[in-house]
């Protein structure tokens, strides 16, 4: 058992919250029980979520509640919020904190678990790798593949030898394909994709893979649970609730 204000002392520190500038609360988000057996992670407050973590007394997760604000309290944020009420959960969100984390965060984690290290930051939370020796895309594809067996879509229309890699996670997507432009990357990873990132990747010269927002916000929870388990001794859970996307 640990106490609540131990264990979100340390997340909030660990995770550096007070760093960053968010559209969305990080931090302790709902308030339930003081003593912590059993710790949830996932990737959305929802409430399939929070359904398959009810046996639970602190659940972490990337997207929070009040996304980004309410204005009333009613229909489906009604039954979030008085599913974790009800049972006295505590409710911690690290949204950006998490995206960015030089060791725990789901970019750095991405990195890693290619087998590729990160070499500098990428945008505002974002990481790049410069390989020591370029690979074809036919060898990227299958590094990918193995960690992303199915990519929501890949275009291949940049170099033949990659040596300069981005990652952003998530939503990052076109908001950050500029910044991929500048950096002069060979590959892009992100989360999401947009129509037009055809052409971009055609007329910029980039290759680009989009691997899925939910897949690409996994890894960090998932580094974190484990950091928790050894730290702390308490049970851990990571509840998978995929969405296609």
């Amino acid at each position: 058992m640990v106490q609540r204000a131990e264990l979100v002392r340390y997340l909030s520190d660990i995770l550096r919250i007070s760093e960053f500038k968010d559209f969305t609360y990080n931090g302790l988000q709902v308030e339930g029980g003081t003593e912590i057996n059993k710790v949830g992670l996932a990737v959305d407050a929802s409430l399939a979520t929070f359904e398959a973590l009810a046996d639970c007394q602190l659940i972490c997760v990337h997207h929070g509640l009040m996304w980004p604000s309410w204005d009333r309290l009613q229909g489906v944020n009604r039954r979030r919020l008085a599913f974790l009420i009800e049972r006295n959960i505590n409710l911690f969100v690290s949204h950006l904190p998490l995206d960015a984390h030089p060791q725990l965060g789901h970019n750095a984690q991405i990195l890693s678990q290619l087998g590729w290290e990160k070499t500098d930051s990428f945008g505002e939370v974002g990481w790049l790798c410069d390989l020591e020796e370029a690979i074809d895309p036919q060898a990227a594809q299958k590094e990918i593949q193995r960690l992303f067996p199915q990519p929501l879509a890949s275009f291949w229309h940049g170099p033949q030898r990659i040596k300069r890699i981005g990652v952003c996670s998530g939503g990052g997507g076109h908001a950050y394909l500029e910044q991929a432009i500048k950096d002069h990357l060979d590959l892009y990873l992100t989360g999401e994709t947009t129509y037009s990132m055809y052409h971009d990747s055609l007329e910029y010269g980039l290759n680009i893979v989009c691997l899925g927002h939910y897949a690409t916000e996994t890894w960090g929870l998932k580094a974190l649970q484990k950091e928790i388990e050894t730290l702390f001794g308490v049970e851990t859970v990571f509840a998978s609730v995929p969405t296609g996307l």
